[in-house]
Order: C-alpha cells, then sequence, then structure tokens
C-alpha cells in the first residue's frame, strides 16, 4: 500500500514559512536551487536525502519538500523518504515554477 503523503498548497506552504512551523527544503540539484528558491528555504538534493545527509533540518522534524513544478515527482519521494525516516514531512507539488508564477519570495542567482 503506497503511504499517503500530505500536498500542501502554496498559501500553507507560506504560512508555515510565516509562523515558522517547518523547514521548506529543496530537493533539486544545488545548481537549481542556487539561480532560484523558495526564500529561507534550504537545499538538500534528493541523491544526498538518499544518504542521510540532514543537518540543514536543523533537528526540525516538520518538513516542506519541494521541486521545480507538478510534473516533478522528487517533492513527494522525498517526503515518503523522510517519513520514513521518521520526519513530519509534507509535499508542496507546485514547486518553484508556480511560486515565481505566483509573484512569491525567492532568492538565487537568476532573481533580479
Amino acid at each position: 500500500m503506497e503511504q499517503e503523503i500530505v500536498i500542501l498548497t502554496k498559501q500553507e506552504v507560506l504560512n508555515h514559512i510565516k509562523n515558522g512551523t517547518a523547514v521548506v527544503v529543496n530537493v533539486l540539484a544545488r545548481s537549481a536551487y542556487d539561480e532560484s528558491h523558495i526564500k529561507g528555504s534550504v537545499s538538500i538534493p534528493f541523491d544526498l536525502l538518499e544518504e542521510g545527509e540532514l543537518d540543514a533540518l536543523n533537528g526540525k522534524k516538520d518538513v516542506i519538500t519541494y521541486c521545480k513544478s507538478y510534473t516533478c515527482g522528487a517533492s513527494k519521494r522525498a517526503a515518503l523518504l523522510l517519513n520514513g525516516m521518521g520526519y513530519n514531512a509534507m509535499a508542496y507539488e507546485g514547486g518553484i515554477e508556480e511560486w515565481e508564477q505566483s509573484g512569491l519570495p525567492v532568492e538565487g542567482t537568476k532573481v533580479s
């Protein structure tokens, strides 16, 4: 049976960021993160997550994963992986594309 993943809307992600209630994790390659990411999010590429590189979570248990867009499944795979490690992980499937298109806060080298 496939484990259910909690899927968040961009508004729910924004609320978590404002309230400081979860670590937002970009699971794309570091180069993609460097170009553009949700403001305040941390970079843990998926392959590093699999290797257990979780220092960036700072011991927090509530985690929101995101990747590029709805067509990228990495956010859900990362949330499943983290849930299996004892975290309370949720996925934001809209990813950086929806976030940018909505005019929400981003940072990175391609952001003017």
